[in-house]
């Protein structure tokens, strides 16, 4: 008895299986690409906020500064850490902070660490050294909260205004707001970072290391 090819299960089982995966292929491809399109929402969202936050928040007077560390030329600090340290010892001479508190560890190579540096360029620029502090552990923004926090709870300071750059200040306050620090945010107006060539990277870090502590604390 003949068989029509047609009618074969084996090529009925076969029909059935492409089906079924183009099906599955289907699904999967619409998945990836919501997935993507997600993903793409959440790093432009978080781009705009980061880009939006206000370079002046904060209302008052506070306890201190913490200026935020970036790199050491050696013993000096990168135009970049100096635009962070005058931006602080304006709000010091202002009257808006009482002191002034300085971060970051050694870097490779240098001799002084960014917490040090940033003493040292606030005494050169009047600063009383009994309103200086500072602590050269830290290597990252939340080390750098985390180590601040330590030197006004040992020198009974309650508020601090953080000041770095612009794109910075979010993830900063972020940190801050997670530590438990009272603390406002002001961006250096004399920073480095003035064009999109230059403020798109640092735009781009930022966002990965913010949604980076939103996920993971660090």
């Amino acid at each position: 008895m003949w068989f029509s090819s047609s009618s074969s299960p084996i090529k009925i089982r076969s029909k059935t299986f492409y089906k079924q995966l183009k099906r599955i292929t289907q699904q999967l491809s619409t998945a990836l690409l919501f997935a993507a399109s997600a993903l793409i929402v959440i790093l432009f969202s978080s781009g705009v906020s980061i880009a939006t936050y206000p370079k002046v928040n904060y209302q008052g007077t506070y306890d201190c500064a913490i200026v935020l560390g970036a790199a050491v030329d050696v013993s000096k600090p990168t135009p970049v850490f100096e635009a962070r340290l005058k931006h602080g010892i304006d709000l010091y001479h202002r009257n808006i902070v009482r002191n002034l508190i300085f971060t970051g560890g050694l870097g490779d190579g240098d001799h002084l660490s960014e917490g040090e540096t940033g003493a040292i360029y606030a005494a050169n620029n009047g600063i009383s050294q009994n309103k200086i502090f500072f602590e050269q552990q830290s290597k990252t923004t939340p080390q750098n909260l985390i180590e601040a926090q330590k030197v006004m709870a040992k020198n009974n300071l309650n508020t601090a205004i953080i000041v770095s750059d612009h794109f910075h200040l979010q993830r900063s306050f972020m940190v801050a707001h997670w530590l438990g620090i009272k603390a406002g945010t002001s961006a250096t107006p004399y920073s480095r970072y003035r064009s999109w060539k230059t403020k798109f990277p640092f735009l781009l870090r930022e966002v990965y290391f913010s949604i980076q502590f939103k996920l993971f604390h660090w």
